[in-house]
């Protein structure tokens, strides 16, 4: 049975998703625009999750129908940043070939965001290897290893030290986070049935995040690069998940946008936000952050509609719907 307030908690997280690459919030002040920002990072931690909650008993070919799924998005959700690539690029057009057809494509896609999806493809493989050869603890110990480097080498290389393997990390977060999705939706994690507990937990979650930056904004100078995986981050997304389990909702106009256009809003959003960037700079005219939230979101999304009920071959493809 499909559960609807999971669906509903895809589109909010979406939301949020867009909040990060909005902008900095300037208008609320360099502090506290990026520890709302940081804030706001459980999202992409709680769709690896959610996707690992829905795999239930799928066997080998439903994993790999999974990963053909993602191979097709991530094709397509490439190909249409290109042209902004070449656009955008001031290097000879050689340059931008070779980031095209550079190895990173593979797993990464062209455009930062897509990592998600890379990381999603070999989340599946290594849960289908650590299901078949690793023992629910073990898989468990190493799930929270990866999280734990994750977040290490973020808060480090937050300090303007550069730490490479941070990024094989984040690459690996795909795995852990799907394979604890799973193992609640599988019942081998539990928790509290109490929504109202959940949520205080989660807004404490919350909390945790953005006085983790205010501590390193402010004493430690962790002001080199922005933080991606702050420590409550990961926690804020697996309560989420539970108050999601513990809510028997109906199907609504939320579940069903969050169903149909989530991904979609996830892949082009940025080039939505781009767009307006250029336009708005061709007319001077200044936006703030708050305001392209509002209009990355808000077009992403009825472009999204547009293209489902006008060009439903594009949708499919940007959604993977009809891979085998």
């Amino acid at each position: 049975m499909r559960n609807y307030a999971l669906d509903a908690a895809k589109f909010l997280a979406c939301f949020f998703i867009v909040f990060v690459h909005a902008g900095s919030y300037s208008e609320l002040g360099a502090l506290w625009g990026e520890t709302l920002r940081v804030t706001t990072r459980w999202a992409v931690p709680f769709f690896f999750l959610a996707s690992g909650f829905t795999i239930g008993n799928s066997d080998a070919g439903g994993i790999l129908k999974r990963v053909n799924k993602l191979i097709s998005i991530l094709f397509y959700g490439s190909v249409i940043y290109i042209p902004m690539l070449f656009y955008k690029s001031d290097d000879p057009y050689i340059k931008t070939l070779n980031k095209i057809f550079s190895p990173d494509t593979i797993h990464y896609g062209l455009y930062g965001h897509l990592w998600f999806i890379g990381s999603l493809m070999a989340g599946l493989v290594l849960f289908w290897y650590a299901r078949s050869n690793l023992s629910h603890r073990q898989s468990l110990l190493l799930s929270c290893f990866i999280i734990f480097m994750c977040w290490f080498s973020d808060a480090i290389k937050s300090f303007g030290v550069q730490i490479w393997f941070f990024y094989l990390f984040r690459y690996l977060i795909g795995f852990a986070l799907v394979y604890i999705g799973w193992s609640i939706g599988a019942g081998k994690i539990s928790f509290t049935k109490s929504n109202k507990l959940l949520s205080m937990i989660f807004i404490v979650c919350l909390l945790a995040m953005g006085a983790e930056y205010f501590v390193s904004f402010s004493y430690f100078d962790g002001t080199h690069g922005e933080r991606q995986f702050p420590l409550a981050c990961i926690p804020a997304a697996i309560v989420l998940l539970f108050i999601c389990v513990n809510s028997k909702t109906q199907r609504s106009t939320l579940s069903n946008a969050g169903e149909a256009y989530s991904l979609g809003i996830y892949i082009i959003h940025p080039l939505i936000i781009y767009i307006i960037g250029q336009v708005s700079g061709f007319y001077r005219i200044n936006i703030y952050s708050s305001v392209m939230l509002l209009l990355g979101f808000s077009l992403s999304l009825v472009i999204l509609i547009i293209i489902n009920k006008s060009i439903p071959y594009t949708y499919n493809k940007l959604n993977g719907i009809g891979i085998k």
